[in-house]
């Protein structure tokens, strides 16, 4: 069983309101494979919603209370991202989870890279640090 980022299963819940689909998620869910997750929406920001990046660093930085997560504007959203990261560990904790498959440069999600200050940069987003630190692999979904 995966845990994967809902916006790859089709689910319209990126910060514009639109998906990522991928063919290989949906059968993943559809087969009862997989559980689709947003951490934004579970931690409760609407969709559609700002963009939002680091202000330095990344997720794992974030957890460690050393960072923030802002929209253009300023306006902070780090407590939401992790809020949402520990509903997705609840979630995986409950269905005995140890593997997820994300969408990469997601300030949640992300997996490889995330955006901080308006630059992309190598880093995981606030969901995959906090899984990554609870013993669960992230994998992209660029590297299936």
């Amino acid at each position: 069983m995966f845990l994967v980022s809902a916006c790859l299963a089709g689910f319209n819940t990126r910060y514009n309101g639109t998906n990522s689909e991928d063919r290989r998620i949906v059968e993943l869910v559809s087969s009862g494979k997989a559980i689709p997750v947003c951490p934004e929406q579970l931690g409760g920001l609407p969709t559609p919603r700002p963009p939002v990046q680091f202000t330095k660093g990344n997720g794992r930085i974030v957890l460690d209370q050393k960072s923030e997560v802002v929209d253009r504007d300023g306006i902070d959203y780090t407590e939401s991202l992790v809020k949402g990261a520990e509903e997705v560990l609840r979630i995986a904790g409950m269905f005995r989870i140890k593997r997820a498959i994300f969408k990469d440069g997601s300030p949640s999600c992300g997996v490889t890279y995330v955006w901080v200050s308006g630059e992309k940069r190598a880093g995981k987003g606030v969901t995959t640090g906090l899984l990554e630190k609870n013993g669960i692999e992230v994998k992209t979904i660029d590297s299936l």
